[in-house]
């Protein structure tokens, strides 16, 4: 047997459900998306993280009494709101105006804050920690992390695997970064500084890798109008800085954007990818570091196009660790900025462009206002979102899905297609595989948060447990008859799915069986799946001779593939000792 742990493990595919499944949330109608934020005045800002049991948490900015809080909700993977509706207070502050903040998930699955401060003695930064149930861990007013008359700005906050948090933020013209424990004690003897010998530093993006953390940067060369740059650092648990004296340029030549601070995404094996777009011209690039700080791509980043008459910003990335695979969104442009679409490209480890010199264009250039692009990239696809806004106010979230060629597997979709200005889209992938969106929407206000699921498939709400799968017959009889094997639910990691076996031993064991061939062979006098790659022995079987199983597929397949399941059933009293069941066949979307 060859043994092939990337289709399907079936030992985790045959995990028994022992509690009922709560009732789902997440809405099927791209027209009733999930109000999670709509108090009286403005909700702003969403971010989102991804839980360890399928949900998230998602915070925002709230506007109601006269200063924008910072609020907490935690949803499960069924999309309902684990606290009161319009989530735990999290600090209520008295700013007019907002700034970037900073959310994450820590080792034990707290949630993670981090944001500016007016609730004491002038504008400072505070960290705040809240347990699954909505309680304030480092109490009500979270822990100070700044006593300072400095300007500070923009903090980010990140979860090491050790425990605890790491904190980093902009404080004049430095970024400063601290690191706290589980119980909100500082753990550096003093904050670690970083400063350029000229202009100053702004902190763009924070993420943990292990016990370690990368801090992204902008450095402003000079002035206002100097030239902007990005670098970056690692630092271990103590907080001494892994990647040289001074940072890593990751973007040396030219300047970002005005306003531009690029978000990044870790590569899973300690080191960071990266995307940003530049001002002159306006070009979307990318670039991955090594764990050990060194480039893995050109210096100073690969353009995601090769082509000079037409223009690309706001760029978005992920990365995908089992084949190294960096992929970048954006909205392009013509050359004098009115027209939209949206294009794509894909790089391997090496920064090689694989998607064409120009990248695949999913959205033409056309008249409609474009923006809010984001991916999210997996082994088998990518999925692809963004607004179209035909007019002021008109705005409606798409989706689409590539395969691994760029090609468009699943053609453009409504997800939110109630119009109204939509902005400030985050995303993730939660653990069974969904694609969670939330964003600000004014469809009835001055801005609320909503949010909404997409499947594997593209379709939203609950997926669709109750397809029936393939029936293929096969089978091989024993003393007992032939046993027989159905199941439900569709070929998406996360799915619910259920599987009955039936007409085998009274109180024996079974063997479930998975086989990547489309054709059966003959055995023993009947047909069986050949050359099994995974096989899990001992499910036992109940008095009648009967086998439920419920859960959740834990793997992604690629579009269009198939995976076959048979059951051998011990049968001592049988002619060859054993039964086979049909087969069964699943198809992905």
């Amino acid at each position: 047997m060859h043994p092939r742990p990337s289709l399907l493990p079936i030992a985790a595919l045959a995990t028994l459900s022992l509690a009922p499944a709560a009732p789902a949330q997440w809405s099927s109608d791209p027209t009733m998306n999930s109000s999670i934020a709509d108090g009286a005045s403005d909700q702003t800002q969403p971010k989102l993280v991804a839980t360890t049991d399928g949900g998230v948490y998602l915070s925002w900015f709230d506007g109601i009494g006269g200063g924008y809080d910072v609020r907490l909700q935690r949803l499960d993977v069924d999309g309902a709101e684990a606290w009161a509706h319009n989530g735990a207070l999290v600090a209520d502050r008295g700013f007019s105006s907002t700034q970037d903040y900073g959310l994450a998930l820590d080792a034990a699955g707290h949630a993670l804050l981090a944001f500016r401060d007016d609730r004491l003695t002038g504008t400072q930064v505070s960290a705040a920690r809240i347990a699954p149930d909505g309680s304030a861990t480092w109490g009500t007013l979270g822990v100070q992390l700044t006593n300072t008359t400095d300007f500070v700005a923009a903090p980010k906050i990140a979860g090491p695997s050790d425990g605890g948090a790491v904190v980093a933020w902009t404080q004049n013209q430095s970024v400063r970064l601290m690191k706290l424990d589980a119980a909100g004690a500082p753990q550096w003897a003093s904050d670690v500084v970083l400063t350029p010998a000229a202009g100053s530093y702004s902190v763009a993006d924070l993420h943990a890798t292990g016990t370690n953390v990368i801090v992204s940067i902008v450095h402003q060369t000079g002035g206002f109008s100097s030239p902007r740059r990005l670098v970056t650092q690692k630092f271990d648990a103590s907080g001494a800085p892994l990647w040289g004296a001074a940072p890593v340029a990751v973007f040396g030549t030219g300047s970002l954007q005005i306003g531009n601070f690029p978000p990044f995404v870790p590569d899973g094996s300690g080191g960071a990818v990266f995307a940003w777009y530049t001002n002159s011209p306006l070009q979307c690039w990318a670039q991955r570091i090594r764990a050990n700080g060194t480039e893995l791509f050109p210096h100073d980043g690969v353009a995601v196009s090769t082509d000079a008459t037409q223009i690309r910003v706001n760029p978005t990335v992920s990365f995908v660790p089992k084949t190294n695979a960096t992929i970048v969104s954006w909205v392009e442009q013509n050359s004098v900025q009115s027209q939209f679409g949206v294009a794509s490209q894909k790089f391997d480890a090496a920064g090689n462009r694989l998607w064409g010199n120009t990248g695949a264009t999913h959205v033409p250039l056309g008249s409609v206002e474009i923006g809010n692009v984001r991916n999210l990239a997996g082994e088998f696809s990518t999925s692809v979102f963004f607004v179209r806004t035909p007019s002021f106010g008109q705005g409606v979230l798409r989706a689409l899905r590539l395969d691994p060629t760029g090609a468009i597997d699943q053609p453009e979709s409504d997800v939110a297609s109630t119009p109204s200005t939509k902005s400030r889209l985050a995303a993730v992938t939660n653990t069974v595989g969904q694609s969670i969106l939330a964003w600000t929407d004014q469809r009835v206000d001055s801005g609320d948060v909503f949010m909404q699921n997409v499947n594997c498939d593209g379709s939203l709400g609950p997926p669709d447990a109750t397809a029936p799968w393939t029936n293929l017959g096969l089978g091989l009889a024993g003393q007992n008859g032939t046993p027989t094997l159905a199941g439900s639910g569709p070929l998406c990691i996360g799915s619910p799915f259920s599987l009955a076996l039936s007409n085998g031993l009274p109180n024996g064991t079974a063997a479930l069986v998975l086989g990547a061939s489309a054709l059966s062979a003959p055995f023993a006098g009947g047909t069986m799946l050949p050359n099994p790659d995974l096989i899990t022995f001992g499910l036992p079987l109940d008095a009648a001779g009967d086998l439920a199983i419920a859960g959740t597929l834990p793997a992604a397949m690629p579009p269009g593939f198939e995976v076959f399941l048979q059951a051998w059933i011990a049968d001592p009293g049988g002619p060859q000792g054993f039964a086979a069941s049909n087969g069964v066949k699943l198809t992905a979307p």
